[in-house]
């Protein structure tokens, strides 16, 4: 056979055609799975420290294992997207860069994104709901509730037993209560706040948020910090550094004006803060947009001076 042919041949392409929208879709997949991580590492550190059965701490690792693969994807069909080569990949994932070819079809990854199932923000309040399955569950509105009660039970000296014997109910339902797989009541919240000698102020506008009731206050720029405040105490009450590094662009000024005023700042802020401190964003627009309107009612400079 003659070898001129072979010589001819066109080479096998290792990189698909430029393709913007579609590194695009892989940019924005990256950063929903690695939210979906750090969510579900915060839930695993938190099964850790709550005696969880084995079975459902190795669910969650299976889960991180999960979410890691569909990086990966993500991340290779993104650098072929932008007709870059895979060598640095291949050499950090120790994999060839052929098989990295094979195992992450674009096709394939195209369809895993735009079928990732992502939770919405929770059910009704007072009724069963099942414990979170999935990391940004792990930030609904009523387990930021069951986070702030679990750290504030944690932090006082009474057991689940002593705390169901004051509320008159079953050590069962404290539990479920304080893992978030059933959603607990105004008054019991208030019972576990005074019980525990804690703030229940501080957790007014958290548990308002979870059961789906509207700002009603004559403070609204106030309301919003206690809202703020309370998810920080919720997410383990994190240092400013750790804050800044969970999330960018963030300066110490605008998680500090967010916290402490004066003023309201804008709603790209609010969102950064509000995902740094393991919130859904969107929770918190109706009280920042009365907490905005109350700024430029009351304020004779125009509203961009507080953003």
């Amino acid at each position: 056979m003659s070898t001129r042919s072979h010589a001819n041949a066109p080479t096998a392409r290792t990189t698909p055609s430029l393709d913007r929208s579609r590194a695009a879709r892989c940019t924005q997949g990256l950063r929903d799975i690695t939210g979906d991580l750090h969510g579900l590492a915060e839930s695993l550190l938190r099964a850790t420290h709550n005696n969880v059965s084995p079975t459902e701490i190795a669910q969650l690792i299976a889960g991180m294992n999960g979410l890691l693969e569909q990086a990966t994807g993500a991340l290779v069909v993104r650098q072929r997207s932008q007709g870059k080569p895979l060598t640095g990949i291949a050499t950090a994932l120790d994999r060839s860069e052929d098989r990295l070819r094979k195992k992450y079809p674009p096709q394939d990854i195209d369809h895993q994104l735009a079928t990732r199932r992502r939770p919405g923000h929770g059910t009704k309040p007072g009724k069963k709901c099942s414990a979170p399955s999935s990391p940004l569950e792990y930030r609904n509105p009523h387990q930021r509730v069951a986070a702030a009660l679990t750290l504030m039970v944690n932090e006082s000296s009474l057991t689940q037993r002593d705390l169901a014997a004051i509320l008159q109910v079953d050590p069962s339902y404290i539990s479920r209560m304080l893992s978030g797989e059933r959603e607990a009541s105004w008054p019991h919240v208030k019972a576990i706040c005074d019980a525990c000698r804690g703030n229940h102020r501080l957790l007014k506008p958290l548990w308002e948020v979870a059961a789906g009731v509207p700002p009603n206050t004559n403070d609204p720029i106030q309301y919003l910090r206690t809202y703020l405040c309370a998810l920080h105490y919720a997410a383990g009450s994190p240092g400013e550094a750790r804050i800044l590094a969970s999330v960018s662009p963030l300066a110490p000024h605008d998680l500090q004006h967010a916290l402490d005023g004066p003023g309201v700042p804008n709603w790209e802020v609010i969102t950064h803060v509000v995902a740094a401190l393991q919130g859904i964003p969107e929770t918190a627009r109706p009280m920042w947009t009365q907490a905005r309107r109350t700024v430029d009612e009351t304020s004779p400079a125009p509203a961009e001076a507080f953003g």
